[in-house]
């Protein structure tokens, strides 16, 4: 092959790789209220310094006119920055109560989103009687598993439904800042065994599951408060960087 051959071949390559920027890549944040979905939507949106969130400012969604169902978010678009890599994604921003997981679903199957992203935060190792991030996932992972869908969807989201996988299961364990502290917790990131630290082993059985699947699972520790590993670990889990 020819210097112009050459030439001709990585320019190709780099206007590819600039179109796949710009081709969205669909996913879904949830988890239990108040491990950090909002925070992290806010980080995804723009970076930076992002103010602690009170208690009235939780997301919550108001009940749609003579119905049952809640209004879902419109899904926003955002555009990640790796690695000298970019990447535009698209969420919403949905609660974690115990009354919005249907939405959770419904978001997933109507949008036949590429990526779950479950965000938990390490309430569990606190106190061991909660099982607030354990119920969230299992929601999930039993559902992917269950051949019959939740009541609560509409016959749309029921025909949505029909065929889908996600591509990837992203577990993303927030507040890296208040449980990451010791060095044998560092070692452990740092060597790329965050999988085996102790926040990730009530949740065991489900990964398991989700293997048996065959759904691949991408884990890691992020701090969407301090911005500490937000947009790398997204666009290395969604196999844009390495």
């Amino acid at each position: 092959m020819g210097s112009t051959e050459i030439v001709f071949a990585h320019t190709v390559i780099a206007l590819i790789d600039k179109v796949k920027e710009y081709i969205k890549y669909d996913i879904g944040v949830y988890g239990a209220s108040m491990t950090g979905k909002t925070t992290l939507d806010k980080q995804l949106t723009t970076p930076g310094l992002i103010r602690p969130l009170g208690e009235n400012q939780r997301t919550h969604h108001k009940l749609k006119a003579f119905s049952s169902k809640h209004r879902m978010p419109e899904a926003s678009a955002k555009r990640l920055v790796s690695k000298g890599r970019k990447k535009t994604i698209v969420s919403r921003d949905i609660g974690g109560h115990e009354e919005y997981q249907y939405m959770w679903l419904k978001d997933m199957y109507e949008r036949k989103i590429r990526a779950v992203v479950v965000v938990i935060d390490h309430r569990h190792l606190l106190d061991a009687d909660n099982t607030d991030n354990q119920v969230a996932l299992g929601y999930l992972v039993e559902a992917l598993a269950s051949k019959k869908p939740p009541k609560a969807l509409g016959m749309w989201t029921r025909f949505r439904r029909r065929n889908y996988r996600p591509e990837k299961i992203i577990l993303l364990a927030n507040k890296a800042d208040e449980w990451l502290v010791t060095d044998e917790d560092w070692a452990m990131w740092e060597h790329g065994l965050i999988a085996n630290h102790p926040i990730f082993d009530v949740f065991r059985e489900h990964l398991f599951l989700l293997q048996e699947m065959r759904i691949p699972v991408h884990i890691d520790a992020v701090s969407a408060i301090r911005n500490f590993n937000v947009q790398e670990t997204l666009m290395k889990a969604m196999g844009v960087t390495q």
